[in-house]
């Protein structure tokens, strides 16, 4: 049975899963958003455990919205994006300028959490948002294979 996660629930229970990654973790996000500030400080925690793991080994694969543009695309996307790259995490966009709206986060492809939630400092503390945590292990199969889908197609960031 899967878990609703209502508001300020997304963040902690995301921190969580990622601690606990052994080989992989998948994210697809709108909007990116690390800060220092005092409000940004929960968000940025959960960057900074991406790093750790990243650093530990774990594989992080990070589906971005990304326009050549720039319009529609969040100011903090890009270098949200090149932090975690600049640690070896693999950055991408989805060609065509398409907008990647799904909010994904996988681990190690046995647990899902799909929603409303960014990884942006509104989103985790003040917007009304939704997300649902999936432990079944054929719908994260789907969601995965989705993801990678997408992936797989996309355009590293930088290139």
């Amino acid at each position: 049975m899967g878990l609703i996660l209502v508001d300020n629930q997304f963040l902690p229970q995301a921190i969580l899963l990622v601690q606990n990654a052994k080989d992989e973790i998948c994210i697809s996000s709108f909007k990116l958003e690390s800060s220092d500030l005092p409000r940004g400080r929960r968000v940025k925690k959960f960057y900074d455990v991406l790093i750790e793991r990243l650093k530990s080994g774990v594989k992080v694969k990070l589906l971005m919205n990304w326009h050549s543009n720039r319009r529609s695309v969040p100011k903090t996307n890009e270098p949200a994006g090149r932090k975690l790259q600049t640690h070896g995490g693999d950055v991408r966009f989805l060609k065509n300028n398409r907008c990647c709206h799904a909010k994904i986060l996988v681990v190690d492809r046995e647990k899902a959490l799909i929603g409303s939630h960014n990884l942006s400092i509104r989103s985790c503390e003040s917007n009304f948002e939704l997300s649902y945590l999936i432990p079944d292990p054929e719908s994260v199969a789907q969601i995965s294979q989705v993801f990678e889908s997408s992936f797989s197609d996309a355009q590293r960031l930088g290139s």
